[in-house]
Parts: structure tokens; C-alpha cells; sequence
């Protein structure tokens, strides 16, 4: 285990008991690195409310300063950070982790996985936060919350419509993580890893053919809009994804009980919070792409079965490969998400949604 640091701060007095005795008021303060900058929804409806809800949920007896982008090294790096001691705490995606561990690679998102519907009642209910506090104390030696859930993102801004693997074939597709592997597997597409903030220079001048970036209104914010005619949906390649806020297991396991399971609320809370803001937001945006000059073109049912398919069979077979001796997490996970998937198709018939079928 890695050295680190933790900010904890002594805060009060001794005060006297019935017994006559002296107990001591601890407080804690701790550093919490973020992926983006204050005007971003990482920042705005994801790792500040949660830190608000600490503060309230604590009394003020837990505080944590957030450190935006670039103020502790790489963003891709932040679970690292947290490993090496330089800050106490990171709120981040385990998509930066990379595909080398499946687990990274399939627990926070997973193409045609569980969607905004099905995630939180997997999460919370159906033993999915156990995993991966599991994975993130014997692999890192870190303790996860899961803090936020995103909703759907747009499958892609695009120069020309998309709707199966024929019109996906021969382009140049944005996009990154275990999809870029799907697709570049399955689909005749090349992936094309650009940074968020090269996306519309490339998409005016051609250089990608489609781009999947984030959620509606977090695009909207950069004008993909404005330099591809195309909005292709559903965002099957990121149905919902998860954010967490990871500390050292050592760090969390020297606080308090109380302060723990207050901790643990205010993550709960702050990832239902997140998911309904996001939803408000991108339901505007949508129908200000509408009202627009973009064309609005829907994957067909057909292409989403087949990706399905093709992409529980990538993910099974990497957690075979990443499940040895003792260590079969990547199966049980895979297994635990993929069962309550289909269990959710096939008996959440008789709840009423309000979207339009087929569109």
C-alpha cells in the first residue's frame, strides 16, 4: 500500500460527560480532485452537490475542497493521485482506467448495458456497488461511492446518417474505451481518439466522420450541432454511466461509523440528484435540437440487438481472460449485470414510461 497523507484536522474541545470524563470532537477535511472545470456538469451537478451533502449530512464535521482540472496532475490519472498521496480524494470515471481491467471497463458504462431505469435499482438493490468497492479495495486499495449517474448520451454528432453497420463501415468514429474495441472488432469503423476540445475543428473540416462526446446538453454547450447536420440516438454505447469519489480503503477505514454511513447517504443522494438534473437539462436541449436545423436519426432495432449481442461477447470473453485462480470478480460481474438485464426486460412490462415506442 502506497503512503499517503490524510487532512484530518482536530477541531474541539474536550467536553465534560455525565461521568466526568472528556470526549474529543474530531473533524476531517480532506482534498477531492475533479475531472473538470467549475463550468462543467462534473462540476456543477455532480461533485459539488455531493460535497454539500457531506457538509449538511456531517454537520460540518466532514468538509472537502474540490481541486478542478489540472490542479493535481492529469485527469486521466486521478485514481493514481490518490494512491501516490497527493490528494485525499478523486471524483472520476473508471472509464480513464483503460480496458486492461475489465471490471474498469464494464462497471461504471457498457455499450447497450444497463440504462438509466435499470442501473440505480441494480446498483443499490441487485448487489452492484458491492462489487465494485470489492474490485477497488483488493485491486487499489482504494473505497469507492458511487456519487454520480449520467444519463444517456447521443450515439453521435455526424456529417452523414447513421442507422446500421452498413453506414457505420469505413468511418472515422470519436470515441474511446470499450466501444472504440467493439466497434473497431465488429463494425469496419476505425475509432478515432480525439480530445473533447479538437472535436469541432475535426468535425468541420471532415477529418472524423461522427463523434460521441457526452450527454445532450453538455454538447450542446460546444456547438457540435453547428458543424454536422446529424444528432444519432439512442446513445447506446454509454446507456448511463457512473461517477465515483474514491479515498484510500485506509482513509475511510479510520473514520467514525456514523461519519461513514453519512458519507455513504449523501453519495446515494448526490448520484439520484445528478441523474435527475442531467435529464432536465438534456430534455431542453433535445428540443432545441429539434426546433433546429439538424436531422434527428435513430439507430435501427436491428444494428442495437447486434451490438448488444457483439458486446456482451467481448465482455464475457475478457473477464474470462482476467479471472484466474481465486480472483473471479470479472465473471461475477458480468454475470451479476447482464442477469439483472435480462431479468428487467422480461418482467419490468408492466411499469409505464413515458416515452413515445419506437422512437
Amino acid at each position: 500500500m502506497r503512503r499517503y497523507q490524510t487532512r484530518a484536522v482536530i477541531a474541539g474541545a474536550a467536553l465534560a460527560v455525565a461521568a466526568g470524563s472528556a470526549a474529543q470532537a474530531q473533524d476531517y477535511e480532506f482534498s477531492m480532485a475533479i475531472i473538470a472545470s467549475e463550468n462543467s456538469v462534473y462540476y456543477e451537478d455532480m461533485a459539488k452537490p455531493f460535497v454539500d451533502l457531506v457538509s449538511q449530512m456531517t454537520n460540518g464535521r466532514v468538509e472537502i475542497k474540490i481541486l478542478t482540472a489540472g490542479t493535481v496532475g492529469s485527469v486521466l490519472k486521478l485514481h493514481e493521485a490518490v494512491q501516490d498521496g497527493l490528494v485525499d480524494m478523486a471524483h472520476t470515471t473508471p472509464i480513464f482506467l483503460g480496458t486492461a481491467d475489465p471490471v474498469n471497463a464494464i462497471v461504471a458504462s457498457f455499450p447497450t448495458g444497463l440504462g438509466v431505469d435499470s442501473y440505480l435499482p441494480w446498483l443499490y438493490r441487485a448487489g452492484g456497488q458491492e462489487l465494485w468497492q470489492e474490485h477497488r479495495r483488493e485491486k487499489m486499495g482504494l473505497h469507492a461511492l458511487v456519487s454520480a449517474l449520467g444519463p444517456s448520451e447521443l450515439f453521435a454528432h455526424a456529417n452523414k446518417p447513421i442507422r446500421n453497420a452498413d453506414d457505420l463501415a469505413g468511418t472515422k468514429y470519436r470515441t474511446l474505451g470499450n466501444w472504440a474495441a467493439i466497434v473497431s472488432e465488429n463494425y469496419e469503423s476505425a475509432p478515432t481518439v480525439v480530445a473533447g476540445s479538437e472535436i469541432y475543428g475535426m468535425l468541420e473540416k471532415g477529418g472524423i466522420d461522427l463523434a460521441e462526446y457526452s450527454i445532450p446538453s453538455e454538447n450542446m454547450k460546444v456547438a457540435f450541432h453547428e458543424v454536422s447536420k446529424y444528432i444519432i440516438y439512442p446513445g447506446i454505447h454509454a446507456p448511463a454511466w457512473a461517477f465515483e469519489t474514491v479515498m484510500l480503503a485506509e482513509t475511510w477505514d479510520a473514520l467514525p461509523e456514523d461519519i461513514q454511513e453519512q458519507m455513504a447517504l449523501a453519495a446515494e443522494l448526490a448520484t439520484y440528484r445528478s441523474l435527475n438534473a442531467m435529464i432536465v437539462n438534456d430534455l431542453d436541449a433535445m428540443a432545441t435540437y429539434a426546433a433546429g436545423g439538424n436531422e434527428m436519426v435513430r439507430l435501427d432495432d436491428a444494428f442495437i440487438e447486434d451490438a448488444r449481442e457483439k458486446s456482451r461477447a467481448w465482455a464475457r470473453r475478457e473477464a474470462e481472460k482476467a479471472s484466474e485462480g481465486d480472483y473471479d470478480l470479472p465473471i461475477r460481474l458480468v454475470n451479476s449485470i447482464f442477469d439483472f438485464q435480462d431479468h428487467w426486460r422480461e418482467n419490468s412490462y408492466y411499469l409505464v414510461y413515458d416515452t413515445v415506442d419506437g422512437q
